[in-house]
């Protein structure tokens, strides 16, 4: 295996990394004892998925606020601009049960650079702060989960360090450098000819060290780290994306030639801090533009948020849970009888955990029949696999994920079909609304990770073939979730191009629960939350997505002892034998 998956409850994944995405969960039972808040796991937790867990620097950026600028009693939670805590700030009010709730709004803003030489490391940034009595607290942390627009922590380290750390840097500078001209001034009064060489040599060694330093950063990482670079990471990251996107269309049918978006411009391509942040922005676009009321559809059992986000802002949604074709032909019926008027049809292609592929061109038709938008979050099959921008008003996709691979930032896109009878209104919506809240360090990260995408994400599809040759061979395992091996298969390879695989996504039930358990507490894998990583990471899913509401996701077909993986580029062979080996161990028990 590339690195040798930490077994330790909360550390970071990957390994040492101080912006990681996920965290170690190593055993059902660590898995269950997060979800109940259990002191010996909880207080193990070092890192965590970004929207869920609030991370520690951003942690150190909330006590410096509320320090300076909070009253007593109050919490902060901050946010990339004044809008998006305005944002949470309304949402507080609307939800919370507390009377005449006081809920503030304070902007701060970091230096602008000052000279060519800070334009490399300083960049003039707005943040958004929502100050609220600690009551309201779980109300902010909900805003800030389902919507995704919360603060990177990336940008709480420059804001934190711009706003409340170089006051006392600067300090200690002046003091150091006041000491030094003493010394030089003293040596300059007892040896003259020496200073000049002195102050040549010193220099000459700190630009060798900066030199040396910044070799071995780019070598071992491959970054680009000079912030000056974000306004053209972003617009890289943008037309790679559109490049994809464009290029990803199935030719074989007349109808995707005249919808494939072959007109796709990156200016119909926006970034967003998350892949949630896309969806939410998605949905608050829609609610702008539709002249009256309606709910959305959430069609097909989906990621948490997504569905929360659709219940919770606006007026609400009709949840077809199953996603299937029965399930269509019922929403046909309903708005033929105009029982349902519908605003807008959100589902995932294919969808999380259950790998079902809705029938996109039967809601293709039905959307331009009935007048609604239809929102496709195609992350788990990627534009690489799957075309599905012919079919929609709006593609959202979490960057995060395999597009980004090293689980090391975050990141969402949208993109606009131009060819969708929808597209002027959007486009004229977003020309006036949207924000680029997509922070510069993230940007540089996610650039220089996705340059590899096509051939990372296309080992993972190779990788994950074989993965399934395996897991049917096994006699504890009773079904096995994937898009080639799904009922709605031929839903997936309508939209599938003519290079595509079917992703790296797989998941499992086991004869029994004792196997799942046993298997998942043997497999020698990195095991937490997230997918779509350069390496191969496991979770109980069920139990770590929907611990509170087990009973209710089996009605959709999620059954609680549920088991997913996330294959990763590691050595076929290497990858096979851990599984094979926990297969077994599984077995015996």
């Amino acid at each position: 295996m590339q690195q040798s998956p930490s077994q330790e409850v909360g550390a970071p994944i990957p390994n040492n990394t101080a912006h990681a995405i996920s965290v170690t969960l190593p055993t059902w039972e660590a898995t269950v004892g997060y979800e109940e808040g259990e002191e010996w796991v909880t207080s193990k937790m070092h890192s965590g998925y970004p929207r869920f867990f609030i991370h520690g620097i951003i942690q150190d950026l909330a006590r410096a606020i509320e320090s300076k600028y909070g009253r007593e009693g109050e919490k902060c939670m901050i946010f990339p601009s004044y809008n998006t805590a305005k944002r949470c700030r309304e949402f507080i009010k609307a939800k919370t049960e507390t009377p005449n709730v006081s809920v503030r709004v304070l902007r701060l803003r970091t230096p602008a650079p000052t000279t060519e030489f800070e334009k490399s490391s300083v960049v003039e940034s707005e943040i958004g702060i929502v100050l609220f009595s600690a009551s309201e607290f779980p109300l902010a942390k909900q805003y800030w989960q389902h919507s995704g627009e919360g603060i990177s922590s990336r940008m709480a380290e420059y804001v934190l360090r711009e706003l409340f750390q170089n006051e006392e840097k600067d300090q200690a500078r002046l003091r150091s450098r006041n000491k030094q001209e003493l010394q030089a001034q003293s040596i300059q009064k007892k040896s003259p000819s020496i200073t000049a060489s002195i102050r040549s040599n010193s220099r000459g060694q700190n630009e060798e060290a900066d030199k040396e330093f910044n070799t071995f950063i780019e070598q071992k990482y491959g970054r680009v780290l000079d912030l000056k670079f974000a306004k053209e990471a972003k617009l890289a990251l943008r037309r790679r994306i559109c490049g994809k996107a464009d290029k990803s269309h199935n030719q074989e049918e007349e109808m995707d030639k005249a919808r494939r978006g072959k007109f796709l411009s990156e200016t119909d391509v926006y970034l967003y801090p998350t892949g949630m942040a896309a969806i939410f922005n998605a949905h608050q676009a829609v609610l702008a533009v539709e002249e009256t009321a309606k709910k959305s559809v959430c069609f097909g059992f989906p990621y948490v948020d997504t569905l929360n986000i659709l219940r919770k802002f606006g007026p609400g949604c009709h949840f077809l849970g199953l996603g299937d074709d029965k399930s269509l032909e019922s929403l046909e019926a309903d708005l033929e009888a105009k029982n349902v008027e519908v605003s807008a049809l959100f589902c995932e292609c294919p969808s999380n955990p259950l790998l079902k592929t809705p029938d996109l061109k039967r809601i293709r038709a039905l959307a331009d029949k009935y007048n609604f938008y239809v929102v496709v979050d195609e992350t788990v099959g990627n534009f690489l696999n799957i075309s599905v921008l012919p079919y929609s008003d709006m593609v959202v996709s979490s960057l995060t994920k395999v597009f980004s691979g090293d689980s090391n930032v975050m990141g969402g896109s949208l993109i606009l079909n131009p060819l969708s009878t929808s597209y002027k209104k959007l486009k004229a919506y977003f020309n006036n609304n949207y924000e680029d809240l997509y922070w510069a360090e993230d940007a540089l990260y996610l650039e220089r990770n996705s340059r590899d995408f096509e051939s990372r994400a296309r080992m993972i599809d190779r990788n994950a073939e074989e993965v399934i040759k395996l897991l049917q061979e096994s006699e504890i395992i009773s079904r096995i979730y994937y898009p080639s091996l799904s009922p709605t298969k031929h839903h997936y390879d309508a939209v599938k191009t003519p290079n595509g695989g079917y992703g790296g996504l797989i998941s499992m039930l086991f004869k029994e629960p004792k196997h799942a358990i046993t298997f998942f507490n043997a497999v020698n894998l990195h095991k937490g939350p997230s997918l779509g990583t350069n390496f191969t990471l496991a979770c109980p899913y069920s139990i770590l997505a929907h611990y509170q509401e087990l009973d209710e996701i089996e009605t959709w077909g999620v059954d609680r002892n549920l088991v997913r993986i996330s294959i990763g580029i590691e050595d076929k062979d290497e990858l096979l034998e851990v599984l094979r080996s926990s297969l077994e161990v599984a077995r015996k028990a």
